[in-house]
């Protein structure tokens, strides 16, 4: 996969952001690095107009960009979503180092296509938000003050995606097999099926809440390392 190739398959997501200002720096930032993937989810009123100034030639970023009502919206046609913040606990879900998320989005294969999801400026992201993404993960940073603004975040993130490319190709390293995972949209449709086949079988007699906990556990599983083709015709071939 050639790096432009690269660059066309990682999206940066803005979820709630509060202030224009980031907004514009963010496209900034990505121009920097060669990245053009801007997404919002419920951004402030006029935005846009709002954001050019923090932009400056990184306009035409803002101008592609798409904003959706729903975060789910947003990564449905990604395979590999990280939910960037600086909480973690009991409830945030599973977390990588940020060296492991991003040695992961570098070694995409030509199938794949990643996101990194931001949160608001006062709060980062919810439970709910950052559950939904494959894998949390914080960005290193001194204890004393661990809160780093989100443009510089997406900043420090696209840096290190964006020098891998020419340590990847000095050194000959190759990316995974050409192989193709499914987009969030279709995971959750195999999910769907499967679940419907569990309630054929009985489960739905043991409750809703031991049917989900079914569900969200292969969730879980997938969110972990992805859904092969290959694989979810096998989930398919059960289901039926």
């Amino acid at each position: 996969m050639s790096s432009e190739d690269f660059f066309s398959r990682v999206a940066v997501i803005l979820v709630e952001p509060e202030n224009p200002d980031n907004i514009g720096a963010t496209a900034r930032a990505m121009k920097n690095m060669g990245f053009a993937d801007l997404r919002l989810v419920r951004p402030p009123k006029a935005w846009r107009q709002s954001a050019k100034k923090m932009a400056m030639s990184a306009f035409d970023i803002l101008q592609r960009a798409r904003a959706f009502r729903k975060f789910e919206a947003a990564i449905r046609d990604r395979t590999f979503v990280a939910g960037t913040t600086r909480r973690q606990g009991p409830k945030r879900g599973i977390f990588l180092p940020f060296f492991e998320i991003t040695r992961r989005i570098q070694r995409m294969n030509a199938q794949e296509r990643a996101a990194l999801v931001f949160g608001k400026e006062s709060k980062g992201l919810d439970n709910q938000t950052l559950e939904a993404c494959d894998w949390g993960t914080t960005l290193p940073a001194h204890p004393i003050y661990p809160s780093i603004n989100v443009a510089q975040s997406v900043m420090i993130f696209l840096f290190s995606l964006f020098s891998s490319q020419t340590v990847w190709s000095a050194t000959q390293l190759t990316a995974k097999p050409d192989v193709r995972y499914l987009s969030k949209d279709q995971v959750q449709q195999v999910l769907e099926r499967f679940k419907i086949a569990l309630k054929v079988l009985g489960y739905k007699r043991g409750g809703a809440d031991k049917l989900n906990r079914i569900t969200f556990t292969l969730r879980d599983l997938i969110k972990r390392s992805g859904l092969l083709e290959r694989e979810a015709q096998m989930l398919r071939g059960l289901s039926r």
